[in-house]
């Protein structure tokens, strides 16, 4: 999993802009068929479970079913929305690119542009046995969806990290961690990123 990054660009606001690409795959994880059964089947028993307690609630007029039948709704089209966010994650990974601008990933949880000047440490940490290279920020970054400012703590406390990119899932993930390390601690490495 080791091979070099590709150079291209990426989109960030209709801007294309230079960067080294590291392709997210799920090739380097162990039985990976089966962890994502193990969180596939439980959503298909959820979709199941409400669909059959739509069709129980079935025609009944009084305010308790109507109360039921909008909830069982809105939990199945959040199961269905889950399972099909899933799939998505599944069958396109993603990438995560070095700019100069800073560290940018696009992934399912959708795209983080992580600016090198907010960035105050990077290591390498272990979490549920997976090593993941860790970037401690200062501030929030604008790039990001919408709840990323209510995850940032959350996963700072569950891992000590602002935000984490699991290496065994990055392709060349040692010049990764390499390159990271050494653009926050010389701010001269990052205007070479495109060079290198």
């Amino acid at each position: 999993m080791n091979t070099a990054p590709e150079r291209g660009a990426v989109e960030i606001d209709g801007v294309a802009r230079p960067a080294l690409i590291f392709p997210l795959t799920l090739e380097g994880i162990r039985r990976k068929r089966l962890s994502q059964a193990i969180w596939f089947v439980p959503l298909l028993a959820f979709i199941v479970i409400y669909a059959v307690l739509l069709i129980r609630i079935g025609t009944r007029t009084d305010t308790t079913s109507h109360i039921l039948r909008v909830f069982v709704i809105a939990m199945e089209g959040l199961f269905i929305a889950i399972a099909v966010w899933l799939i998505r994650s599944w069958r396109k990974p993603g990438f995560v690119a070095l700019l100069r601008e800073g560290v940018y990933s696009r992934s399912g949880i959708g795209p983080v542009l992580v600016p090198w000047e907010t960035i105050t440490k990077a290591g390498v940490h272990k979490l549920a046995g997976v090593l993941s290279l860790g970037l401690l920020t200062n501030t929030t970054p604008r790039h990001g969806p919408f709840w990323l400012r209510a995850n940032r703590p959350i996963q700072r406390r569950l891992t000590g990290w602002d935000f984490s990119y699991p290496l065994v899932v990055i392709r060349g993930a040692a010049e990764f961690e390499r390159l990271v390390r050494s653009c926050v601690a010389d701010p001269a490495e990052r205007s070479r990123i495109s060079a290198v």
